[in-house]
Parts: C-alpha cells; structure tokens; sequence
C-alpha cells in the first residue's frame, strides 16, 4: 500500500478524479450490494427492472448516464436516492 500511495502523491489529478467520481462510485457499489444480498445475478435486475443486462452494467460500473435508468433499477432493489443540500 505504501508504494499505491507514493505513486498517487505524484498524480494528483488521479486523486482529484477520484473524489469527483466518489457519489457515482458509493451509488454504484449499493446497486451491487443489494443484487449481491439477494442472490440476483445482474440480468435477473435487468429483468426485473425492465433494463438491459448491458444498462446494470454500466450502472454497476458508476456509468450513471439517464436517471430513469437509475431510478429503475433503485426502485427494483427497494433503495432510494437522496438529495443533500
């Protein structure tokens, strides 16, 4: 870990992306830890979401893209999306 974090020290802009993307990423990881707890695999969602297997993907990948899509799949998992100001 130590080396991770010397290399990291002289690429600030890889940090700097990294903490931009955290809300897509924390999103991201609670669609997949919800799928995961209930034993579905991401085409089951897909299914069950009325989405493509490709769509749950890119979702789980912290490509958020259309929030339909989003809302859809949060709603199939019984999760929400807040808003804080």
């Amino acid at each position: 870990m130590d080396k991770l974090a010397e290399s990291l020290k002289s690429k600030p802009e890889i940090i700097e992306e990294l903490l931009d993307n955290e809300p897509q990423y924390q999103i991201a990881r609670a669609i997949i830890a919800e799928r995961i707890k209930r034993g579905w695999s991401q085409e089951k969602l897909a299914k069950e979401s009325g989405l493509t297997q490709t769509q749950v993907s890119r979702l789980e990948n912290g490509q958020l893209g259309n929030v339909a899509t989003l809302l859809k799949a949060l709603k199939t998992l019984g999760l929400r999306l807040t808003v804080v100001q």
